[in-house]
């Protein structure tokens, strides 16, 4: 094996992926067994997490699974002290616990969904970034990556309402990823973000099943159609692998064009 394969191989890693249940994290999850690592499935949904740990040993590969709420600081300590006492570490961290609201313009938006919001998609982020890096300072290396979205950059216009809130929160994403960046760089840890775009998932399949929709979409798309979760797949192992010694605070956007116009 050459050695630009051979800086892809993960396995000697352990990796940890948070809402790794569905859609993203269950194919990020995949990706990394695959390309050898083991793997803790953790997820607010535990069976589903635990369908996905299994999945993955019967392709081979080791995994394990919990079952945590990301919004629950007790709940995330007890998930990073789990994982290092039955991995002996935690190489890679991917971060894709998530979730929106559609139908409410931001002029109509509660506090209850603003809070919802915010509490997953940024709090949470917080809390699991925080404590694996607390993991990863100690071994001196880690990977972190935490899925943010092209909704980041950009505001969606779609024609079932705003999702501006969601926006808000992606945006954080980036400066948090940033900010551990610049503080975790002295101690061997990179800390990056993917943006993903418009993508085929079990949450999103009702906006594809609508023909109005996902026309409407497609036409915004200079590919001309959503991506599949295991396209986001080369792009997190390159960032897992020890090929990417020196990209930190990155945010990297696989959204088949959608964000050049």
């Amino acid at each position: 094996m050459d050695t630009m394969m051979t800086s892809f191989d993960l396995s000697e890693k352990k990796a940890l992926i948070v809402g790794g249940a569905s859609g993203l994290g269950k194919a990020i999850a995949h990706a990394l067994a695959g390309a050898g690592a083991q793997t803790m499935i953790a997820d607010l949904n535990g069976p589903e997490a635990k369908k996905v740990s299994e999945e993955i040993e019967a392709g081979g590969a080791k995994a394990l699974h919990f079952q945590c709420d990301v919004t629950r600081h007790g709940e995330v300590a007890a998930l990073v002290e789990d994982a290092v006492a039955r991995m002996g570490r935690i190489d890679i961290l991917v971060e894709s616990a998530g979730l929106t609201i559609t139908g409410t313009p931001m002029i109509d938006f509660t506090e209850e969904q603003w809070d919802r919001i915010m509490d997953v998609n940024l709090k949470g982020m917080f809390f699991v970034n925080q404590l694996v890096a607390r993991q990863m300072m100690r071994q001196r290396h880690g990977r972190i990556i935490n899925i943010a979205s092209m909704s980041s950059v950009i505001i969606n216009q779609n024609s079932y309402g705003s999702s501006g809130v969601y926006c808000v929160s992606k945006a954080g994403v980036l400066n948090l990823t940033k900010a551990f960046a610049s503080d975790l760089a002295p101690f061997g840890v990179t800390v990056n973000a993917i943006s993903p775009g418009y993508m085929r998932t079990p949450l999103s399949a009702p906006f594809w099943e609508d023909p109005v929709g996902s026309a409407e979409k497609c036409s915004r798309i200079p590919m001309g159609r959503p991506g599949e979760p295991g396209e986001l797949a080369g792009i997190v192992v390159y960032l897992a692998s020890d090929l990417s010694t020196y990209t930190t605070g990155a945010n990297i956007l696989v959204d088949g064009g959608y964000t050049i116009w």
